[in-house]
């Protein structure tokens, strides 16, 4: 286990900002671990200077569909100082590593990669193919990452089950514990609206102001958010059914539970005039809806459509559908028995809870219709998750060493178990 510790240290210091050179160089020392094993690996670019990392594992005669590890190895950068550590320092003390990346996923990439260097050297017979694909560019929006590598490699997303980041974090609800383990992804659409009147100076104000009129349906489209009741609700359905019941002690845990069932709007952009003393002719905001899996961009633009008054027009800027696991997937099925069999004979007494991920992940370029994309970076109550969301992205992001080893040890089992 000390290989794995040193690996995820080596690879936080490696200051792998999106779009940065050093994204390049973390993919090169991943490369470099695995060639060491005697492993193929394939770079997949959109830019020379920005690589996606492909190695696989074949199964001379496949019984099942292929299991894909991803993660991605870009991160955001960190103000030195706000920090009481090296930003990407990866280094170790009082039984923590302390450095960015660290949550955020470069331990998911080492879980991974750990566990597939394991089946290499297991030298056993693969039921299925495995992939390991570690990619860049997820914080700014995957184009010349994910997105780029489902161009190039189209066959890769067709019935794979994906171990993906977004959980694994523990948490403590109602007197018990749980693996949060993420079995889908909401919908994201975003609509701007546009509204046009008379536009002068602002010392002559008329009525027929753009601003007037698009405060107006603001006020009415944020009104009726509870009208926004279409997708699936089965996620939450089975966190009760789990929970025993639909109230949570733990705050962070009724957010999460709360987010599974609900579709909110949210105001992401705005264009208003940029001058004071003048009335803007024009006047236009970007929504962004989070709608739970199952729903239809033409559902949210009949609500659109609904609430918009004359002088303001609408446009569907994008819509990236949602995706859910079937409940019914004798694969989940074993999965959540797995992990919580595995979880408790490596030292953590806990139960496994799905639910839906906090926001867009690299998983949503796989989800579809009962897919199996899973959020799945096991750790211990030391980095519970109500613990570690304010520290993905924040100041002094840190891994327990304790639960990362747990990780590890349960990831490389859950692995084995789902492909010897």
């Amino acid at each position: 286990m000390e290989n794995v510790k040193e690996t995820l240290m080596h690879l936080i210091s490696i200051p792998s900002v999106t779009a940065s050179p050093s994204e390049k160089e973390a993919v090169i020392f991943l490369e470099r671990i695995l060639k060491e094993e005697g492993i193929e690996t394939e770079r997949i670019f959109k830019d020379p200077e920005r690589l996606n990392l492909l190695a696989h594992l074949p199964a001379k005669q496949p019984e099942e569909g292929p299991l894909v590890l991803i993660s991605h190895v870009d991160v955001v950068d960190g103000d030195s100082d706000k920090w009481n550590w090296p930003v990407f320092g990866g280094v170790e003390e009082g039984g923590r590593i302390y450095g960015r990346g660290t949550l955020d996923t470069k331990h998911l990439t080492v879980m991974e990669l750990n566990a597939f260097l394991n089946l290499k050297r297991s030298g056993r017979k693969l039921r299925r193919d495995v992939w390991f694909l570690a990619t860049i560019d997820e914080e700014a929006g995957s184009k010349f990452g994910m997105e780029y590598v489902k161009e190039a490699r189209p066959e890769l997303f067709q019935n794979a089950m994906v171990i993906n980041e977004g959980g694994g974090f523990p948490l403590r609800i109602n007197g018990n514990d749980y693996l949060m383990l993420t079995v889908g992804e909401k919908a994201v659409c975003r609509v701007k609206l546009t509204a046009l009147g008379r536009g002068g100076h602002a010392s002559a104000p008329g009525d027929d102001q753009a601003i007037l009129k698009l405060a107006a349906v603001l006020e009415e489209i944020f009104g009726a958010e509870d009208e926004l009741c279409f997708g699936s609700h089965a996620t939450q359905e089975t966190m009760a059914r789990i929970l025993g019941g639909r109230t949570c002690d733990n705050p962070v845990a009724a957010d999460i539970f709360g987010y599974a069932g609900q579709n909110t709007i949210g105001l992401r952009d705005y264009q208003i005039g940029d001058r004071s003393n003048v009335i803007p002719a024009a006047a236009e905001v970007v929504l962004e809806f989070k709608v739970l899996p199952g729903t239809r961009e033409e559902e949210i633009e009949a609500f659109v459509k609904r609430h918009v008054k004359a002088g303001v027009q609408y446009e569907i800027l994008s819509f990236e559908r949602g995706f859910e696991s079937n409940f019914d997937n004798s694969a989940l099925k074993s999965l959540i028995g797995d992990l919580r069999t595995i979880s408790r004979e490596e030292g953590f007494s806990c139960e496994v809870l799905p639910m839906l991920a906090l926001g867009r992940t690299d998983g949503r370029f796989f989800g579809s219709e009962g897919s199996m994309v899973y959020g799945c970076s096991p750790l211990l109550m030391d980095d519970s998750f109500d613990v570690v969301l304010p520290k993905v992205h924040g100041n002094d992001e840190s891994i327990s060493t304790e639960s990362y080893l747990f990780g590890c040890r349960v990831l490389d089992r859950l692995i084995e178990k789902n492909c010897l």
